[in-house]
């Protein structure tokens, strides 16, 4: 386990936020594309990825 999370974007953007305030522990992993954070996971350099469904 590497204490990871995916996520599309930049730090400080919603979706780094979102990370922090689901999973505190883990640190948040910045990736370019939803596609990158998917391999990431896949890869086993994340152990989770926080891919948005809706933006409202």
């Amino acid at each position: 386990m590497t204490g990871k999370i995916a996520y599309q974007g930049e730090p400080g953007a919603n979706s780094h936020i979102a990370c922090n305030e689901a999973y505190p522990a883990l640190e948040p992993m910045p990736c370019r594309t939803f596609e990158d954070c998917f391999a990431a996971v896949e890869r086993g350099d994340a152990d989770l990825a926080m891919i948005p469904v809706e933006n409202t």
